[in-house]
């Protein structure tokens, strides 16, 4: 017996957001609208526009929480909380990456929100159909995965990822294509989470390349949302793999660290620690994995992206995390602290300083 359900209504399309009045419908029992939204400079035009609509659609009240930051932190999602309280918000939109939508996750739920909408700039996390948050715990250098408010309505419209950069189109692409594989190779997957994940590496593999060296191609950018949001759906349900038991942690011990970067590092390292567990998947696989991997290799020569630096006495550190990271669980094959630091020597650029900011050098 397994259960697979998909709860939030979704919606997929280019000029979709010039519509979010007509999906994010104010009433009585959601009063006003916390609209949360990443620091950045180039969200700014985009939070003003949204908070336009959703005043022309009916809402009195629409507040304004612009400062989640890369992997957030919790003091600025209870900042969030607060602000949604003070303001009387019973309704969340979360605009932005996976970052920003895991914050308006928790905002939500922890503020007692009624509604939840959920709109992606980036392709990449498949968090805009999951109650899934991660934020990062910069006391204990950790990154807290926590199960917070499902979003009621995801709005998919390629036209908002058009102004990613290069590179963070390429970090989360890799995201979304490591989800899709571990997801494939999970020892929880099942003939619905495979039939997900399989088209999601597909749609990822055929068309990073396209969206990081020619991002206008709205196409390719809507097949980019598309693998990302399948590969999403097919996490959520089977879980992942040894790649993100690294990944997390890392990101807590670097909080600068990019996501993407360490899976993008490891992730050909962890599909060989478990072939021998897989091998008719990773056989299957093995085509187009390694179409992706050699077009990630071109595109990161391309962007000049250096290797992930880890500093020798961190490697213990990191493989007692891995290993107590939920991910692990649903790995194909069993995972001591050895295997971890082994695939970190293999995928990483170990040093032997003992300062943690070496972990964030990426050029």
């Amino acid at each position: 017996m397994y259960e697979f359900h998909w709860p939030t209504r979704t919606l997929i399309g280019r000029g979709l957001i010039e519509h979010v009045g007509e999906y994010a419908v104010p009433s009585r029992t959601t009063g006003g609208m916390l609209l949360v939204a990443p620091r950045e400079e180039w969200a700014r035009s985009l939070v003003r526009r949204i908070a336009r609509l959703l005043r022309d659609a009916g809402w009195e009240r629409v507040e304004i929480f612009d400062e989640v930051e890369p992997n957030p932190s919790w003091g600025t999602v209870m900042r969030g909380v607060e602000r949604g309280k003070t303001a009387g918000a019973r309704a969340v939109l979360a605009v932005g990456g996976g970052s920003t939508m895991d914050a308006g996750k928790v905002i939500a739920e922890r503020g007692g929100a009624a509604f939840l909408c959920t709109v992606p700039t980036t392709a990449g996390t498949g968090g805009e159909i999951s109650p899934w948050a991660v934020i990062s715990n910069l006391d204990t250098r950790d990154k807290d995965s926590v199960v917070a408010k499902w979003p009621d309505v995801a709005l998919l419209d390629p036209e908002l990822t058009l102004s990613l950069p290069p590179e963070a189109t390429y970090f989360t692409g890799v995201d979304a294509l490591a989800h899709g594989v571990e997801a494939y190779l999970s020892s929880n997957a099942t003939p619905i989470t495979d039939a997900l994940a399989w088209e999601a590496v597909n749609l990822v593999a055929h068309n990073l390349h396209t969206v990081v060296t020619e991002g206008g191609d709205l196409s390719a950018r809507q097949a980019m949302l598309e693998g990302s949001l399948l590969a999403g759906a097919a996490m959520l349900w089977a879980g992942l793999g040894l790649a993100h038991a690294i990944a997390n942690p890392m990101g807590g011990l670097f909080h600068d660290l990019a996501h993407g970067h360490v899976l993008a590092s490891c992730m050909e390292s962890v599909v060989r620690f478990n072939a021998p567990a897989a091998p008719t998947r990773v056989e299957r696989l093995r085509p187009v994995l390694e179409r992706a991997l050699a077009g990630m290799d071109v595109l990161a020569e391309s962007l000049t992206i250096g290797p992930v630096v880890i500093p020798e006495g961190e490697l213990s550190v990191l493989a007692q995390k891995s290993i107590a990271n939920v991910n692990v669980r649903s790995n194909p094959r069993p995972v001591t602290e050895d295997d971890v630091i082994a695939v970190a020597r293999e995928s990483f650029r170990v040093v032997c300083e003992d300062a943690p900011e070496q972990a964030t050098e990426t050029r």
